[in-house]
C-alpha cells in the first residue's frame, strides 16, 4: 500500500539511527522520522524507543525511505492541505 502525501499513520518505532527514527507502518511499509520531526528529540538515550507507536504524517512520499513526522503542527497542516484538495 505505501504512504501517500499528506496522509496520516500510525508506525512502530523499529531502529534508532543517529539522524532519526526508522519506522514501519502495519503493513510493513518503511520510513523515516528525522530527528527534527520528532517531538521528544533531544532527550538523551532513545535506545528504550523501539517498538513505540507514533501517529505521523507524510512529509515526502518521493523519498527512500518516506520522510514522516511526529510533531502536531505538521499533523494540523496536513489536515487542512487535505481539507482544501
Amino acid at each position: 500500500m505505501g504512504f501517500l502525501l499528506h496522509q496520516e499513520a500510525d508506525v512502530t518505532v523499529v531502529a534508532v539511527r543517529p539522524w532519526g527514527l526508522e519506522v514501519e507502518s502495519r503493513d510493513g511499509t518503511r520510513g523515516l522520522i528525522d530527528n527534527t520531526k520528532d517531538p521528544e528529540w533531544p532527550s538523551g538515550d532513545r535506545s528504550d524507543i523501539v517498538g513505540r507507536e507514533f501517529h505521523v504524517v507524510v512529509l515526502d512520499d518521493q523519498r527512500d525511505p518516506v520522510r514522516l513526522s511526529a510533531l502536531d503542527l505538521d499533523l494540523e497542516i496536513a489536515r487542512r492541505l487535505r481539507e482544501t484538495t
